[in-house]
């Protein structure tokens, strides 16, 4: 039983001991003061009695609070106590002569007590107790057995009602042991599923399983939606993987998928699925932060991809892997089909559309160290990320040329980058990239520089003279 469920039951078991003790004790007290006659001047011995109950009842709590701390030997304490208990009161009603009314009472409470707190087991042991401490009295003060009744007593109604106490003790025992069973078994259940659940989430993206876990229903159904979609692979793995052995391979591989997850998954990104070396992930459900958000979101996890991908060169060199490995991405954004596809008893949670053919079709036409991205991709990040011009390209599964953007890095990062200029407001937009303008062209692009220039002024002009 775990720590928890042990600290649990004991300070339950204590606090009902406490209460049949304080009981007692008072029942004790009022029974040692009602026997004495003459308060004024009480004899040593009924002062010495009820100094004894109260030092008990004191150090017992003490005792009791202490044991809390230890639930383990806490238990053992509780039980010797319980047995002390019982031989007191046995001592206590030989040493009063056996007045029937007490003796029933306090009898019934020990029964009543034993039954409810530890079962048969703990009324046998508080019992030997209760008469070991009558028969210990018996030997040392051999009282007088004339037992006398004052008053007229039903003895069958109070036997009956200590008979129905005792068992009414003892089927509230058995009924918590039982809910306590129940509740034990209950838990390990419980751990069991949270460990398989652990083993499950594995396989699951932790947006999707965050999705299923909020109570999400799961159903075969798609819906259309908005998303950037997201295809990169090591450029020659296959190769590479040839002239490698299985350890060396799986380790490789390995980290390279747990580093490129570690950063999907730190920009919100949807994994959909590990390929070999390959990488799909999507951005725009279950969560969306909005079209533009999530595209920008794309982007920047390619670009730290890139990043870490060199990172681990150093790594993969020691060992063994001189030729650099890189890594190529493909991106576009636009509707597809999303949702669990499959049957009933099979799901798949994934997505089908042009823009995911098209981002595979880009990972692939890209270049090593290379990120590729559509149009419709370009122009929800362009404010943020410099991307280049690369033209239109021929895709197979389309038939119209597409265009295509290479991305290089933010904006911020090439701030001091004079070489490149990318402004765009409404009516006007210029692209610049200096590497790109050949000697045999700089007269035209200085040209149509100049004409822009002249218009501008010219159109800033009219709007002066229309003022004035």
């Amino acid at each position: 039983m775990p720590d928890s469920d042990l600290s649990a039951e004991h300070a339950s078991s204590n606090s009902s001991q406490n209460l049949y003790r304080a009981v007692c004790g008072a029942g004790a007290l009022a029974v040692l003061m009602s026997r004495e006659a003459d308060w004024q001047q009480p004899s040593d011995l009924t002062l010495a009695s009820i100094g004894f109950v109260l030092s008990y009842l004191l150090v017992t709590s003490i005792a009791a609070r202490l044991s809390r701390k230890t639930p383990q030997r806490g238990g053992l304490i509780g039980n010797w106590i319980g047995n002390i208990d019982a031989l007191l009161i046995g001592a206590f009603l030989a040493w009063l002569e056996f007045p029937l009314l007490t003796a029933l009472v306090f009898t019934t409470l020990i029964q009543s007590n034993a039954l409810s707190t530890g079962g048969v087991s703990k009324w046998t042991k508080d019992n030997l107790s209760f008469v070991l401490g009558i028969a210990t009295v018996i030997a040392l003060n051999q009282p007088d057995w004339n037992i006398r009744i004052n008053q007229p007593v039903h003895v069958v109604t109070l036997a009956v009602f200590a008979f129905y106490f005792s068992f009414y003790g003892y089927q509230q025992f058995t009924q918590v042991r039982r809910l306590r069973n129940e509740v034990s078994t209950l838990r390990e259940k419980q751990m069991s599923l949270k460990l398989n659940n652990y083993n499950l989430s594995k396989y699951l993206s932790p947006s999707l399983r965050d999705a299923i876990a909020s109570g999400k229903e799961v159903k075969l159904e798609t819906q259309r939606k908005r998303l950037a979609v997201f295809f990169s692979d090591i450029v020659g793995f296959s190769a590479i993987a040839d002239e490698m052995d299985s350890d060396s391979l799986t380790a490789v591989i390995n980290e390279y998928l747990t580093e490129m997850s570690k950063i999907a998954i730190e920009y919100g990104g949807t994994i959909d699925k590990f390929i070999g070396d390959a990488v799909m992930v999507f951005f725009g459900d279950p969560q969306t932060r909005g079209p533009k958000e999530d595209c920008i979101a794309c982007v920047s996890m390619a670009l730290a991809m890139k990043k870490k991908a060199t990172e681990l060169q150093a790594g993969w060199r020691n060992q063994g892997i001189l030729k650099p490995l890189q890594i190529r991405i493909g991106i576009s954004v636009g509707f597809c089909t999303v949702g669990n596809f499959g049957t009933e008893s099979r799901l798949d949670y994934t997505l089908l559309g042009k823009e995911v053919n098209l981002a595979s079709r880009l990972e692939t036409s890209a270049a090593p160290g290379e990120i590729l991205i559509s149009h419709s991709t370009y122009l929800m990040v362009k404010d943020i990320i410099i991307c280049e011009d690369r033209g239109e390209i021929k895709v197979k599964g389309f038939r119209e040329p597409i265009q295509i953007y290479r991305v290089k890095d933010f904006r911020k990062n090439l701030a001091e980058d004079r070489g490149h200029l990318d402004f765009t407001t409404e009516g006007f937009s210029l692209f610049m990239d200096v590497d790109k303008i050949y000697n045999y062209e700089e007269k035209k692009v200085l040209s149509a520089l100049h004409g822009a220039f002249r218009q501008i002024q010219q159109q800033i002009e009219k709007h002066k003279n229309g003022k004035s």
